[in-house]
């Protein structure tokens, strides 16, 4: 079983419904870009838990946008390669994948566990975390939805 969920840090006042996301320092254009959304914006903790080996993630610097396209990369990669080693773009947190016959080997820089997860199930994950970046962003901000870097990026149906 894979547990896995973003746990929104308070600090971020991003996440309060209050609190606008825009770039006051870009006053042509104000709306949050990949880059705020990667790099900046929407900060949580990651809990994920595969089969019973706990890689959660606590810091205040990880976007939810940058661990799910981190992911999704490392997935990507996978499918024609037989390892990869992939970064978290602020906090340099670096989760590496090695893919064998039956399951993907998943290690991280900063947990001692060694986990295993079938294919199908890194797909499914790397579809949750997207997904669930989307949800979690867009519930704080429902004009988000419209944002079309971010539906274009972490909002996509699976099936798209």
């Amino acid at each position: 079983m894979i547990a896995f969920a973003f746990e929104p840090r308070a600090e971020d006042v991003l996440w309060s419904p209050d609190r606008r996301p825009e770039n006051l320092d870009r006053p042509e254009h104000p709306e949050p870009t990949g880059a705020d959304f990667s790099l900046s914006y929407f900060r949580a903790d990651v809990r994920l838990v595969v089969h019973g080996v706990d890689l959660s993630l606590c810091t205040p610097g990880l976007p939810v946008v940058d661990f799910a396209l981190m992911l999704e990369y490392a997935r990507r990669e996978l499918e024609t390669r037989s390892d990869i080693a992939v970064e978290t773009s602020v906090t340099q947190h670096v989760f590496s994948l090695s893919r064998g016959t039956e399951a993907v080997t998943l290690t991280t820089n900063y947990a001692p566990g060694v986990a295993e997860l079938t294919w199908p199930e890194l797909w499914q994950l790397t579809d949750r975390a997207k997904a669930e970046a989307f949800r979690l962003i867009t519930t704080a901000h429902p004009e988000l939805r419209d944002n079309a870097w971010l539906r274009g990026t972490v909002g996509a149906s699976p099936a798209a």
